[in-house]
């Protein structure tokens, strides 16, 4: 499955406000409320106005305030971006065509794009789990073997084997009964490739559709919106893809035969 990353300008906020001098009281007040500090400049691509002390100083656009709007999501650079400025200025070529805030990866992009991608590390998981000559039921005896030490592992295995539950996998493919940790639980224990649980917050954030990035404080102001839990956002992320691109190397090893 061939999942496209999206780019910046698929969520980028092109409708930029700009700064002039015309509406400075209002656009102090427009800084103020989303905690922003930069305003790109109305007469130059490669100006912008900083607010400083209550005054807005014209600066020049330096390259770490710059993306490309062909820029992938989740580059390692964007983030190093986003921790000197939390607004950065998006161009195409030598065009200001946009501005992007963090808070932008709250966006539907990259909740399709997450999604999509997480169904393909589910398939993946169950394939190698049957290439390895697993079934549904060395998942059973594996809850079985540890329903003694940990009361998660007696709950699942106290579940799937009920009479419904067996009738469901039967009229399943193997394994797809199963959550994410367990596939990867099983994974691990039959050291067919040692995978991180850490994954699992990513798929739990978008399958419930938990907004990635929160607010610093939603009954205070619902504009100002936390950094950091957008840093640990995209952090789990990277985490998420270096499993993905491990599991995926070990199937393409697998069919090569290597």
């Amino acid at each position: 499955m061939n999942v496209r990353q999206p780019v910046i300008g698929d969520i980028m906020t092109s409708e930029v406000i700009f700064y002039d001098p015309d509406y400075e009281n209002k656009l102090k007040e427009f800084c103020k409320e989303r905690n922003i500090t930069y305003l790109p400049s109305l007469e130059c691509d490669d100006k912008c106005y900083k607010l400083e002390k209550d005054k807005f100083k014209e600066l020049d656009i330096n390259s770490y305030q710059k993306v490309s709007v062909n820029d992938y999501i989740f580059d390692d650079t964007i983030l190093e971006k986003f921790r000197k400025n939390h607004v950065l200025f998006v161009f195409d070529k030598n065009q200001l065509v946009g501005i992007i805030h963090f808070s932008d990866y709250n966006r539907n992009p990259v909740y399709v794009f997450l999604y999509q991608l997480i169904l393909d590390f589910e398939k993946k998981l169950r394939n190698l789990l049957i290439n390895s000559g697993l079934t549904n039921e060395d998942m059973i005896e594996f809850f079985n073997s540890k329903k003694n030490d940990d009361k998660y592992y007696a709950d699942k295995f106290k579940k799937y084997t009920e009479r419904e539950k067996k009738k469901e996998m039967k009229q399943l493919k193997p394994f797809q009964v199963f959550y994410l940790e367990d596939l990867i639980a099983l994974i691990n224990h039959h050291k067919i490739l040692k995978l991180s649980g850490k994954v699992r917050k990513v798929r739990n954030r978008i399958m419930h559709f938990v907004n990635p990035v929160k607010y610093r404080n939603y009954e205070k102001a619902t504009l100002i919106y936390d950094f950091k839990s957008f840093e640990e956002f995209f952090k789990e992320v990277k985490i998420f893809f270096n499993q993905h691109k491990k599991v995926t190397n070990k199937l393409n090893l697998e069919r090569m035969q290597i």
